[in-house]
């Protein structure tokens, strides 16, 4: 009883202008986006390796171009605080679906809902920018936190698949989450 009034508390002070996005550059790798990528709590939920570097992370920069993904820096908007980054890929116009992904990388902001604000920035970019009619993500199966946020968001669990990812040597679970325009909409009147 007493986390839900807190969460609602929470939820009642933190809305979607709470927080601004701005294209990811070189100049956050040094802002935090470098640390977080190494830190092992982090990589553990990723399906890359640690020991990345400033200049991994600039090829990776000059790749997102390529493939045509889009990655945004997220900030607190009363602090101008970099806290985390937000990606949409697969982007496929014909079909009107995209993947996406988010790392809240700064720590001090985890519990405090700021994940469900960066799933809305996340949505509201692929529905009302790019004109999308569904997202999707995988999930690992032991993301707990992440499975609890898109739950919480209003994501719905599509599917399971056993054995998806290899990750250190080991091939691990997932499950997909999917959300549509539509249903956004009916969840976006609680973040205004």
């Amino acid at each position: 009883m007493c986390t839900s009034f807190i969460n609602l508390f929470i939820m009642q002070k933190l809305k979607a202008k709470s927080l601004i996005i701005e294209k990811i550059t070189s100049k956050h790798i040094n802002e935090g986006w470098l640390t977080w990528v190494n830190d092992s709590e982090n990589v553990k939920i990723f399906n890359t390796p640690l020991n990345k570097n400033r200049k991994q992370l600039l090829k990776y920069l000059k790749n997102l171009k390529t493939n045509k993904d889009l990655m945004f820096a997220v900030r607190i908007k009363e602090s101008n605080e970099y806290i985390g980054n937000i990606k949409i890929n697969n982007v496929d116009h014909l079909n009107k679906v995209c993947g996406y992904g988010r790392l809240l990388g700064n720590k001090k902001h985890r519990g405090k809902k700021y994940g469900l604000l960066m799933l809305y920035k996340i949505c509201e970019y692929a529905f009302e920018k790019l004109k999308m009619n569904k997202v999707f993500t995988p999930v690992f199966s032991d993301n707990y936190e992440s499975l609890t946020s898109n739950l919480e968001f209003g994501m719905r669990m599509s599917g399971y698949f056993k054995g998806h990812f290899k990750k250190n040597k080991k091939f691990k679970d997932v499950y997909y989450f999917e959300l549509t325009k539509d249903e956004f909409r009916k969840i976006k009147v609680k973040y205004k």
